[in-house]
């Protein structure tokens, strides 16, 4: 995949509709996704670059390090990287801006966890909306849906603030979400931790951001979710809240091409 990625890239970046390309390297303290950690609340080194012609069809690309395992899943289940890509559209009016796109979530290494999605962005008048759904979920078989309901604040120029709340939910039985790898090479209690998926959950996210003269992005946020996790021990299954409360400093350095 990374191949044609670049193959890819290369031909966006010299058609002569290609109107802009844009990106960020960022740092933060935690990475968080939709409420859950993604690094085991550890920093995560993330990079996302954005290519847009002048009809509104774009291709985005995010890397970032993480870390998320499943024993149950075999020793191909480790991960330590991810490697996503976005294809599609936007479309920009006075006071709207409407996106739809197809995501492809990758794991070098731990492709079990490779899953697709399918998203609907809409942003009126800073009122955020979004739509997300998935036939897998990082390994599971269950579909998954994601709704999100969002602000945005601007202070000043160089002072902002959002707020999301979003509500996660998996088309399978709560606790009932099974893995993809129940065969001869995942391990014995695969079975027993068929409801590793976790139960519905909401997630909430509150950002502040300081914009400084360098155009340097410095934010501070507030991960706070209900989710609950699955784990298991000497084949009995249990049922504990997620450790996913965090506060998370980041830097961004956004670049244009």
């Amino acid at each position: 995949m990374t191949k044609y990625l670049f193959y890819l890239w290369v031909f966006l970046l010299s058609t002569p509709l290609m109107a802009i390309v844009e990106g960020e390297f960022s740092a933060y303290s935690n990475y968080i996704w939709r409420g859950t950690t993604f690094s085991e609340n550890k920093p995560a080194i993330q990079a996302i670059l954005d290519a847009q012609e002048s009809h509104g069809f774009f291709l985005g690309t995010f890397v970032s390090n993480a870390e998320f395992s499943d024993e149950a899943m075999g020793s191909d289940a480790q991960v330590t990287q991810e490697v996503d890509i976005s294809l599609g559209k936007r479309w920009f009016a006075k006071n709207w801006e409407i996106q739809l796109s197809y995501n492809q979530f990758t794991f070098p290494g731990a492709d079990v966890f490779n899953s697709d999605e399918f998203n609907l962005f809409i942003n009126y008048r800073r009122f955020i909306l979004e739509l997300s759904y998935m036939d897998d979920y990082f390994g599971y078989q269950s579909s998954y849906q994601y709704i999100r309901l969002g602000h945005e604040w601007v202070y000043t120029k160089t002072l902002g603030a959002s707020f999301f709340i979003g509500y996660n939910s998996f088309g399978s039985p709560k606790g009932g979400v099974k893995t993809r790898c129940l065969n001869s090479d995942c391990s014995e209690i695969a079975e027993t931790t068929s409801g590793a998926g976790n139960p519905n959950y909401f997630d909430l996210f509150l950002s502040h951001r300081k914009t400084l003269e360098s155009e340097v992005v410095l934010e501070l946020a507030i991960n706070w979710t209900n989710r609950y996790e699955y784990s298991v021990e000497s084949g009995e299954v249990s049922k504990d809240p997620a450790k996913d409360f965090a506060v998370i400093v980041g830097m961004v350095v956004p670049f244009t091409l």
